[in-house]
């Protein structure tokens, strides 16, 4: 509700709701996912890096598993899953296994609250794929410190949050 999402809100929000309207769909339906599979692997085409959800978070497990198939589809993609819902990553490792994050796919574990950094739930410690960021206002960052703020904005070259180590946001 600020910024371009505020400015372009007659585009943009009726295209979130599309959005989130497929992903509801393709969680309930085989055939609904594999479409959204099919739809994603091409959106994503040969691009190397994707981010999920400039806006929004998981929807629940059957989502999780969506972007993990989809990760798995397109290997030569590195794929960035910023969340706030640990409870959903938890049910997919208990699920699935320690081992099931593909090695193309880094869920990082969103700060609830800015410096405040992010405790790693003891059942979601030491996995490949998953790792944490913060953000910090007026403590020191924890972690490597987003460039973004000194690049107008945009990580550029940067692919620090597609990486393992923990990154830290300046409050915005």
């Amino acid at each position: 509700d600020k910024g371009f999402y505020k400015m372009y809100e007659k585009n943009i929000k009726p295209l979130q709701f599309a959005r989130l309207d497929s992903v509801h769909r393709a969680m309930s339906d085989p055939a609904e996912a594999s479409l959204w599979l099919s739809a994603m692997v091409a959106h994503i085409g040969k691009d190397a890096y994707f981010r999920h959800h400039d806006s929004g978070d998981l929807q629940g497990l059957e989502h999780l598993e969506l972007i993990v198939a989809l990760a798995r589809l397109t290997p030569s993609c590195k794929h960035w899953l910023p969340t706030r819902e640990y409870g959903i990553v938890k049910a997919f490792v208990a699920k699935h296994g320690r081992d099931s994050i593909p090695a193309n796919l880094i869920i990082r574990l969103s700060a609830m609250y800015p410096d405040k950094p992010v405790t790693i739930p003891a059942s979601l410690q030491n996995i490949a794929g998953i790792t944490a960021s913060n953000v910090h206002s007026k403590a020191a960052p924890v972690g490597f410190a987003c460039n973004a703020p000194k690049q107008d904005g945009k990580c550029l070259d940067c692919r620090a949050c597609w990486g393992a180590d923990v990154v830290s946001y300046a409050m915005h």
